[in-house]
């Protein structure tokens, strides 16, 4: 494409892409959600590292494809929690539900799962459903 939209304008400076990747799109979204964790529960969170891969490393007898994935846990090490970008955008896609939800409830539920707590003592908001 070497159209004016392709150039630095003003509509597009240098540096600047006119639109986001799917992946930037994903991440601002688990950021937002990891930071509303944070202000809620800020002594539960700093324990927890979160990351985003694209897809699960799954052997094809594993069943139902994970959105989320945690680790480590221990006096050493902080719990690791990884969020699997395609599937959740793949689930949310299919379903006509909210991104921002399907990530918010997966967290939650993960975190929930991780701490050995109920998904409303990590967020009093949590719903099983979408509004």
């Amino acid at each position: 494409m070497l159209g004016p939209i392709s150039r630095p304008s003003s509509f597009a400076p240098r540096g600047l892409p006119l639109q986001r990747s799917a992946a930037a799109q994903f991440d601002e979204v688990v950021a937002i959600e990891v930071t509303r964790l944070e202000k809620r529960l800020p002594q539960v969170v700093a324990r927890v590292e979160f990351a985003i891969e694209d897809v699960p490393n799954l052997d094809l007898h594993a069943g139902q494809i994970p959105l989320t994935h945690s680790t480590g846990g221990t006096s050493h090490e902080p719990y690791r929690i990884v969020v699997f970008r395609r599937p959740i955008e793949l689930r949310a896609e299919r379903s006509g539900t909210s991104l921002a939800w399907l990530v918010r409830s997966a967290l939650v539920l993960e975190l929930a799962d991780v701490l050995a707590l109920s998904p409303e003592q990590i967020d009093p908001e949590f719903d099983t459903d979408e509004d």
